[in-house]
């Protein structure tokens, strides 16, 4: 593995740069945007659902067509699309005004967005090894989580000295900024072309793969479950627990602090056990944090189930991005980072309009996070038959690649 990032290739270099100052914007506005709709432009919580549940699922497609474009134009030039564009969407929402409007504005931010994430994977998979893969992806997440911090804090100082609407305009700056980053100092990493098409048909083929597909799917039903901490908590502990909204962006801002100062220790001990125990393993922690949301009553609880929340994540995510990459055929690795993006996204947005849905319907609105964590508790066992599936070498690489040659590619 390489311990400094300064001997990293550049391209890696400039993307973890840039995904920091990208995901900034993401934190100055997504833990307030749910309150934003609700309490400022009167959206009912059920349509505010609607609304996250429409950003989510639009980004379904972004994720195929990004895929695609990646493996096709390149990853460059994908990144620079996503980020120009975001930088416009962005800015759209700060006229934005009733439901209509917040919900066109969130699907087209949404599917630009979801263009980026399997630029950045696939270009992490050209230029790093198998081997160091778990630790480079470790790192983007570190590199998204401080701007996760960053995002928030900076978001508390704009909203109490102007307006949440406000952070709009400083979002699109941010991702504006991001853009002209990668225009000038990230290169183009895509391997020579392999002569093939691609096309809708070659993406859907990858769901042929069934271990793959078995793994993606699962990942989806964790997404499903994560997403409550971005879209119901923050309305739970509002109206529920009569917090006040500043309470919302420390919360962010654990987790966010958790992730940068543990991931690559976490990393470092999660390789050295089988892939699926792992994966297992990360879903429960999650779920119990999920469960243990019922019993919380102040910001002191909240916390404590935010750090087990975001310990079964650090677990969970420690291994899942280099799992994609080492599954997928070179030629094929934005399909496939596509194709994963797109399960996830799937239970990403199931997730946020069913948690703001049984906040609106459930007569006793706690039992949710019972729910929520029951299934990710639940279907964790799936992992055991993945397990079985991918055998014992792709399992456990680490073990089986005692003498450091990276594994071939594909599956």
């Amino acid at each position: 593995m390489f311990e400094d990032i300064r001997a990293a290739p550049r391209a890696f270099k400039v993307l973890i740069t840039s995904a920091l100052i990208e995901n900034m914007a993401f934190g100055l506005i997504i833990p307030l945007l749910t309150i934003y709709m609700v309490s400022d432009i009167g959206i009912s919580e059920s349509l505010s659902g609607v609304v996250l549940a429409g950003y989510t699922l639009s980004g379904i497609p972004g994720m195929i067509f990004g895929g695609m474009l990646v493996d096709k134009i390149g990853r460059r030039v994908v990144l620079l699309m996503s980020l120009g564009c975001m930088s416009l969407t962005v800015f759209l929402y700060f006229y934005a005004f009733d439901f209509i409007t917040f919900l066109l504005v969130a699907m087209a931010d949404s599917f630009v967005g979801s263009l980026y994430m399997p630029a950045a994977n696939a270009m992490i998979a050209d230029v790093i090894p198998s081997r160091d893969r778990p630790k480079a992806y470790s790192t983007l997440r570190i590199a998204w989580n401080v701007g996760m911090i960053f995002g928030p804090a900076a978001g508390a100082v704009i909203v109490a000295a102007y307006s949440i609407k406000v952070l709009f305009l400083f979002g699109a700056l941010i991702l504006l900024g991001a853009f002209f980053m990668n225009l000038v100092f990230i290169p183009e990493t895509k391997p020579e072309e392999t002569g093939e098409a691609v096309t809708f048909r070659k993406v859907m083929a990858v769901s042929g793969d069934r271990p793959f597909l078995m793994m993606c799917s699962m990942s989806a039903v964790l997404f499903l479950c994560m997403t409550q901490f971005m879209s119901a908590l923050p309305i739970y502990m509002v109206a529920d627990l009569g917090l006040d909204e500043t309470s919302v962006g420390p919360l962010w801002i654990l987790s966010g602090l958790m992730i940068v100062l543990l991931q690559l220790w976490i990393t470092s001990q999660m390789v050295k056990f089988r892939r699926s125990v792992v994966l297992m393993s990360g879903q429960i922690v999650m779920g119990v944090g999920i469960g243990l949301v019922y019993l919380a009553t102040d910001m002191l609880t909240l916390s404590a189930c935010v750090i087990v929340m975001t310990l079964g994540e650090l677990i969970y995510m420690s291994i899942l991005g280099a799992i994609v990459a080492d599954m997928a055929p070179e030629d094929q690795r934005g399909i496939y980072m596509g194709f994963s993006g797109f399960m996830q996204t799937l239970g990403w947005g199931v997730g946020m309009f069913l948690g703001l849905w049984m906040l609106d319907v459930l007569p006793q609105r706690e039992t949710m996070w019972l729910i929520f964590g029951t299934v990710a508790i639940a279907t964790s066992v799936a992992y055991i038959r993945f397990g079985r599936m991918i055998g014992p070498v792709k399992d456990h690489p680490v073990k089986h690649d005692a003498a450091g040659k990276e594994p071939a590619p594909g599956h």
